[in-house]
């Protein structure tokens, strides 16, 4: 009997010390990052770009880069065209020698399938430092349905 209670409180307390245990450095850098975004933060927030404001760009020749998180074979199903494109995927996007390829003086628009990764990726990137990065809504999907002879760049 004693050693069921005994194992009953070590197990209850191996549970409960998991159940209460978190990163405290990470949990305080998010703080840092998530406690500006008030309502009317949120609503100014230039966070996403769609695909009429990156195929101006484009048109414009304006100074950006388009980063390309998606995998090898989905980019090579289909691909991104433009000079001022980075390919790197998501799994190795955080990796020094890829962060130190990622250009600080000028935006950064992140585009994956759909939008889903390229938010996780631009909200990391911004609490490392990386401020001028965007989200490329809806992904590549977004780009391709705002693609027309109205909106792409000339050649």
């Amino acid at each position: 009997m004693i050693r069921k209670i005994a194992s009953g409180v070590v197990l209850t307390g191996i549970l409960s010390s998991n159940v209460l245990a978190y990163d405290t450095a990470k949990a305080e850098a998010f703080n840092k990052v998530f406690s500006h975004v008030t309502q009317e933060h949120a609503a100014k927030s230039k966070l996403m770009i769609d695909s009429d404001e990156a195929l101006k760009m484009l048109r414009e020749k304006k100074k950006f880069v388009f980063l390309d998180i998606r995998t090898p074979g989905e980019m090579a199903v289909l691909g991104l065209k433009t000079d001022n494109r980075l390919e790197i995927p998501l799994e190795h996007l955080f990796e020094k020698k890829n962060l130190d390829r990622l250009p600080t003086d000028r935006p950064i628009i992140i585009v994956c399938h759909s939008g889903s990764r390229a938010k996780m990726a631009v909200m990391n990137l911004k609490m490392i430092g990386f401020k001028n990065t965007r989200v490329m809504k809806n992904g590549m999907v977004g780009l391709a349905q705002g693609d027309n002879p109205k909106n792409a760049p000339l050649k």
